[in-house]
C-alpha cells in the first residue's frame, strides 16, 4: 500500500484534479468557449503550421541538399544557412555525436513551444511532424522544405537543455 505524508495529500489531490481537467472539452453551456464542433487550431499538435517562410516538400523536388551536423558540444555545423525564396532544400541532418539530438525547423515561437513541451517531459511531441527529425547517435535523417517568403527561421535541438545551451542555428530566406 502506498503511504503519502498527510501534508502532501491535498497537493497531490489538486494536481490530480488539474491533470484530469486539463484535457476536458468545454461545456456547451459555456458561452465564452467554442463548441466541440467548432474547429480549433492546435499549435502544439502541428509544429509545421503557423510559421512563415515555407512548407514541407517532396525530396524529389529539391534544388539542393544542405548537410547539417549535430555535435555533442551542443552545436550545429554550420550554425547558419542561407536560402532563396523559391528554393526547395533537403536538409541531410547527421548526428556525429554519442547522444540523440533533434532538428526542429521553425520560427522563434515554434522553437519556444517545442522546447517547453520537451522540457515538460513530452519527448514524443512533434517528432512525427514534417519540420521535426529525431536523429540517433551515428545516424542521419532528411527533411525537405520549400521556401516561399523572405524570413528568418531557426533550427534547434530540443532534447532538454540543448536549445538553452545554444544548440540552435539560423536560416535566412532571402527574396529573389
Amino acid at each position: 500500500m502506498l503511504r503519502i505524508a498527510p501534508r502532501l495529500a491535498p497537493i497531490l489531490g489538486l494536481l490530480f484534479l488539474a491533470a484530469c481537467s486539463a484535457g476536458a472539452a468545454p461545456s456547451a453551456s459555456d458561452p465564452g468557449q467554442p463548441s466541440p464542433t467548432d474547429e480549433m487550431p492546435m499549435a502544439s499538435d502541428d509544429h509545421a503550421a503557423g510559421f512563415s517562410g515555407g512548407e514541407p516538400a517532396d525530396a524529389s523536388a529539391a534544388d539542393r541538399v544542405v548537410e547539417i551536423r549535430m555535435l555533442d558540444a551542443l552545436r550545429f555545423e554550420p550554425a547558419s544557412v542561407d536560402v532563396k525564396v523559391g528554393e526547395t532544400i533537403t536538409f541531410r541532418v547527421i548526428n556525429d555525436g554519442q547522444i540523440t539530438h533533434d532538428f526542429t525547423l521553425g520560427d522563434a515561437e515554434t522553437q519556444d513551444k517545442h522546447d517547453a513541451e520537451m522540457a515538460a517531459g513530452m519527448s514524443g511531441m512533434g517528432h512525427d511532424k514534417p519540420n521535426v527529425l529525431t536523429v540517433d547517435p551515428g545516424a542521419e535523417g532528411e527533411l525537405t522544405w520549400r521556401f516561399t517568403a523572405p524570413a528568418t527561421l531557426l533550427y534547434g535541438c530540443h532534447v532538454p537543455g540543448h536549445y538553452g545551451a545554444g544548440m540552435v542555428g539560423t536560416l535566412t530566406i532571402a527574396g529573389s
